[in-house]
């Protein structure tokens, strides 16, 4: 009696003979289960043999019956593998089924120690790019340069930070590591931080500040992916919750460092504080953080086993095949709302040191100490909102027979999809008729609350959504931010001197009101839409 791997390699030399392999390309329907005798493979009528089974269990089962795969001659994309097909069994299997020193399976000790590593490393890119807030009008006075210029150095930080981890997260699905990715990026950012120390003039700052943001952007993504390589999917809520606090300490502690720094000892302090934290986080991660990148195993149905397919892939690095996921309507639409709720956060965040040191007198250190209103707001939201995150779920989930799929995470974001507007509105109007100073902090407070809601919920719901491309999905969110952002960012100063402080706040939020159908499109479609595109429900327990 022949073993199944035997068989399974047996009838793959047998299928590169049969009349169709003039094709490039094998249809599903005509690949026998791994469990079908030699004796029962017919070389004529495989795809009728196929359709009149007796035992419908035998048969393949696959969300769109149109999806094609590469003949084992010309290798075989898993990738696509793991984008286009899924049954109800194999969307099991991707989550639980045994892979080998599996990280879902590492002691609860463990695990919670590598979530805590990767959320101080996450520090890292907000605390960089919100320390220099305070700096800004004194680096354009050193420097000789205009207002625009100077914010300049928060727009390209912005940006790389959105587009640098397309790279990172292409290199570390492709090639199956996260440990080395943080290695390296650190390497990057130290060395760009000494060179911001040195810099002369506004454009060599400004170079340097895009590679800085390079180094330090690739925990946004791969940190996201170290989660769903050790936590399964009803954990991953509280556990994102965790990990965004990290990266929220920065924007609470980044400005009051800055400004502080700023004042007493000048903005060039400002890159050497940066490289004394950076070398310490590279220390800590190389001697105590693991490769944690879990190989989703192939779909049990799939008649390649594992030896085969590893055999004949071909690893091919994209560093723009994260892309790709924005062909699917529930990730391009809910990046649309996304990027409307950050574009009116950077606003704020630009003009901040221009609307206090102006309407209220404040000097740089006092201007630091704004930012903790919405930091603290972040926090809040981020704690609560994982924690949140995973009870909806749950409600929702017993609701629905035991069965969640992805959308329901996003009934968790609602309430912040209402604070949104409603903060930033009156923060716009306060400044406006320059109130009295606690009424903008305590809006800027519930402003930073709504938003982590909502960013919990949606990075969350792509995460589950793309099980073994989560760190992709998480790349194209921030790069899509990062350009918000940074355009943002830019035009701030302009709009706001075209238009004043209130009307500024009132068109953002008038374009983030008419963003937030593209979130309940999804909320309602994104399940037909995932099932019509081969991408199925990814975890049903």
């Amino acid at each position: 009696m022949a073993s199944p791997s035997q068989i399974s390699s047996v009838t793959i030399q047998n299928l590169s003979s049969l009349p169709y392999n003039t094709s490039p390309y094998v249809s599903p329907r005509f690949l026998p289960p791994i469990s079908t005798s030699l004796d029962a493979l017919s070389v004529s009528s495989t795809s009728q043999t196929s359709q009149n089974s007796d035992d419908d269990d035998e048969k393949p089962i696959f969300a769109n019956t149109s999806t094609e795969f590469s003949h084992p001659r010309n290798g075989i994309d898993q990738e696509e593998i793991y984008s286009e097909l899924s049954s109800p069994s194999d969307s099991e299997d991707e989550e639980f089924e045994n892979v080998p020193n599996d990280p879902q399976k590492w002691s609860k000790s463990r695990k919670n120690f590598i979530l805590f590593i990767v959320a101080m490393a996450g520090i890292l890119a907000p605390i960089s790019s919100t320390i220099l807030y305070p700096a800004i009008p004194r680096i354009k006075d050193d420097l000789h340069t205009n207002a625009v210029l100077a914010n300049g150095l928060v727009s390209v930080f912005i940006f790389f930070k959105g587009a640098a981890p397309l790279v990172w997260a292409s290199y570390s699905d492709t090639f199956g590591t996260r440990r080395k990715i943080y290695l390296v990026s650190f390497i990057i950012f130290i060395v760009a931080s000494v060179l911001c120390g040195f810099a002369t003039n506004i454009w060599t700052l400004m170079a340097f500040r895009s590679l800085q943001s390079c180094g330090s952007s690739a925990v946004q993504s791969i940190g996201a992916g170290t989660i769903s390589d050790i936590f399964a999917a009803y954990e991953r809520g509280a556990s994102y919750g965790i990990f965004y606090i990290g990266p929220l300490i920065g924007p609470l502690i980044g400005p009051i460092i800055g400004g502080y720094v700023t004042f007493f000892l000048g903005w060039r302090w400002i890159f050497w504080i940066l490289t004394i934290f950076g070398g310490i986080m590279l220390i800590i991660i190389f001697f105590t953080l693991p490769e944690t990148y879990r190989k989703q195993p192939l779909p049990r149905r799939l008649l390649y086993n594992q030896t085969t397919t590893n055999t004949n892939t071909q690893k091919r690095f994209n560093p723009f095949s994260s892309l790709t996921l924005l062909k699917h309507p529930w990730v391009s639409l809910i990046q649309v709302y996304i990027c409307a709720v950050f574009a009116i956060i950077f606003v704020q965040n630009t003009l901040v040191p221009r609307s206090f040191e102006n309407l209220y007198n404040l000097n740089t250190a006092d201007v630091g100490l704004v930012f903790l209103a919405p930091s603290a707001g972040y926090m809040v939201g981020s704690f609560l909102g994982g924690r949140y995150s995973d009870i909806v779920l749950s409600k929702y989930k017993a609701r629905n027979g035991g069965v969640s799929y992805p959308e329901m995470r996003l009934n968790s974001s609602w309430l912040g999809v209402i604070g949104i507007p409603i903060s930033f509105l009156a923060y716009g109007w306060f400044i406006q008729w320059r109130l009295h100073i606690i009424l903008p902090l305590i809006t800027m407070f519930f402003g930073g609350l709504s938003t982590y809601l909502v960013f919990n919920s949606t990075s969350t719901y792509l995460v589950d959504a793309f099980p073994g491309r989560s760190a992709s999905a998480i790349a194209v969110s921030n790069f899509l931010r990062g350009i918000s952002a940074a355009f943002s960012s830019l035009i701030s100063i302009p709009l706001e001197d075209a238009l004043g402080i209130g009307w500024t706040y009132t068109l953002l939020v008038v374009i983030t009101l008419f963003s937030t159908s593209c979130l309940i499109l999804v909320y309602f479609r994104g399940k037909v839409w995932r099932e019509r595109f081969g991408n199925k429900d990814y975890y049903q327990r």
